[in-house]
């Protein structure tokens, strides 16, 4: 691996996401990187006839921002600098490829190799699987 200066690390209160993100940690440190912290949540799983979804929403939102800022003062606990973090709705698997880490500019998506969704991956994929396909950088899958 080179040196990576924007590493963004997908979370999303999986054991093997907590792991991706104590490796991106670690390499964020070697690296004195910039390190971003992505979660998303799924929209594609609430129910289009709840009519208060965007209240789910919401909810869902701040229980992450809430868990993506304990990550994030961990992460500069152990001597990250600089943290950036994105809580995003939509579909994870563009977001967390794609669209996020243009914005962030990140040479390195570090992502675990399977999410909370277990479901979903048997019948479309996992998010890991799309990442290490889509992302225009590398890619570090962390079991």
């Amino acid at each position: 691996m080179g040196k990576y200066n924007r590493i963004l690390v997908a979370v999303d209160g999986s054991e093997e996401a907590d792991r991706a993100f104590n490796e991106a940690v670690e390499l964020a440190i070697k690296y004195e990187s910039v390190l971003g912290i992505v979660s998303v949540v799924d929209v594609r799983s609430f129910s289009p006839s709840i009519s208060f979804e965007g209240s789910i929403e919401d909810q869902e939102q701040q229980n992450l921002k809430e868990k993506v800022m304990e990550l994030a003062q961990n992460a500069k606990a152990k001597g990250v600098k600089e943290i950036r973090y994105y809580i995003e709705s939509g579909n994870p698997k563009t977001l967390i490829a794609i669209d996020i880490p243009a914005e962030f500019q990140a040479d390195l998506i570090v992502v675990g190799a399977t999410g909370l969704n277990r479901i979903e991956k048997l019948l479309v994929g996992s998010v890991s699987t799309f990442v290490t396909r889509q992302a225009r950088c590398d890619t570090l899958i962390v079991r």
